[in-house]
């Protein structure tokens, strides 16, 4: 793992927690949560909490979103709410980062996407083994 103490941030109760919200418009929202879209500190210390949402999606999508953006996550005067955890963010960033380059991402995809239109093949070709992972992965985060 990336961070060692992160895990106790995102398990139960705490996933809900403010400081693992962000809202992001409902396409945005599935591109973030695809660690397609990123946020990269913008260090400011006038302007604590900005950030430079990037993504790794094709450049004419990019252009649609109007990405890259740098824009500032306000927190209210009290701090009744806490900000988004530059910790959680930070990890976020990595993992979209290694899917990215590593192209994991992609072929995970691919496999989720093969078993959603194929099915389970007769003839064998099916990676049965690594798709079953992937789903009970998913399910256990559910």
């Amino acid at each position: 793992m990336f961070d060692t103490g992160l895990a106790y941030l995102i398990e139960d109760p705490d996933i809900d927690r403010p400081r693992n919200t962000i809202s992001l418009t409902h396409e945005l929202h599935v591109y973030f949560g695809n660690f397609r879209i990123f946020f990269e500190p913008v260090l400011d210390e006038e302007r604590p909490h900005t950030y430079r949402i990037d993504s790794f999606l094709p450049p004419e999508l990019c252009t649609i979103l109007a990405l890259p953006v740098t824009r500032t996550l306000y927190v209210t005067g009290t701090r009744a709410i806490d900000p988004p955890s530059p910790r959680i963010l930070s990890v976020h960033r990595a993992i979209a980062h290694i899917l990215h380059l590593s192209a994991a991402g992609e072929y995970i995809d691919r496999l989720l996407r093969d078993i959603d239109e194929k099915g389970i093949q007769a003839d064998g070709s099916t990676e049965l083994g690594r798709i079953l992972k992937l789903r009970l992965g998913s399910v256990a985060r559910q």
